[in-house]
């Protein structure tokens, strides 16, 4: 079976050479056309909210600030993931969405 490739091969050489030199225009005139990202983004779009309350112990923070804001942001198209965090003086939310969600309108 190789053999028969590689006589054939060689009986007809220049549509070999043919057919690679067009393979090779195809593939570079793709690789100039293809849109490509130099780091690609594999991690999903990750939006943090941090509010700062001056005075206020942890668990004030967590039911004056943290609360009502995940609570407002519950609902919001394509969130996948919701955390928070809640310190003195500190409110911490990090907001993880779904893969392909524009991160300008998940901000």
């Amino acid at each position: 079976m190789i053999r028969a490739v590689i006589i054939n091969s060689m009986r007809f050489r220049w549509i070999v050479l043919a057919f690679a030199a067009v393979m090779t225009v195809a593939g570079l005139t793709q690789f100039y056309r293809m849109s490509v990202d130099v780091f690609p983004e594999f991690a999903p779009p990750l939006v943090e909210i941090q509010t700062p309350s001056s005075g206020l112990f942890p668990e004030e923070v967590e039911s004056l600030v943290t609360v009502p804001l995940e609570q407002a942001m519950a609902g919001l198209p394509g969130l996948h993931l919701m955390r928070s965090k809640s310190v003195a003086q500190l409110s911490s939310i990090m907001l993880e969405f779904d893969h392909g969600t524009d991160l300008m309108n998940a901000r």
